[in-house]
């Protein structure tokens, strides 16, 4: 009897972490901008900087991510193709940056940089600027949620 139920107890506990699994072994960012906005980019390198508003129950506030790619002009390539080119909102980015408390050395250099966006059907609020630095290796991610 008591190995039914220590063996029904340990069944919710695997799923749990399955699930936990699942998710902190995704690729990178990217997949979260995927499920925001539709786009599909290609994986990056690595993270090299990160901050947002805060947890949220509904997932809205201010996100900003500094991913690293290869020069390989995958990156550029995809965005292209992908994204919508836009000019640039330096006012705009700078207040998120800012409300962010992002420092100096973490923003991107704007005159090095394209720019392109996404368009969200769930909220028109919702804003996403994609920065890209012209050597395709830096793309700075700048996300507004409501």
């Amino acid at each position: 009897m008591w190995k039914l139920i220590g063996g029904l107890l340990a069944l919710p506990v695997l799923l749990v972490l399955s699930v936990l699994m699942i998710f902190l072994s995704s690729e990178d960012y990217t997949r979260i901008i995927r499920l925001n906005w539709e786009l599909d980019l290609p994986a990056s390198q690595d993270c090299l900087y990160e901050t947002d508003s805060g947890a949220s129950f509904g997932g809205d506030g201010e996100r900003y991510h500094v991913l690293e790619y290869s020069s390989d002009g995958q990156l550029r390539e995809t965005l292209e193709q992908e994204a919508t080119p836009i000019s640039p909102a330096e006012e705009a980015v700078t207040a998120i940056l800012d409300g962010l408390s992002v420092p100096a050395d973490q923003r991107p250099d704007y005159a090095d940089c394209r720019w392109f966006t996404a368009f969200r059907s769930e909220d028109a609020r919702d804003e996403l600027y994609l920065l890209a630095n012209s050597g395709g290796t830096r793309l700075y991610v700048i996300e507004s949620l409501f």
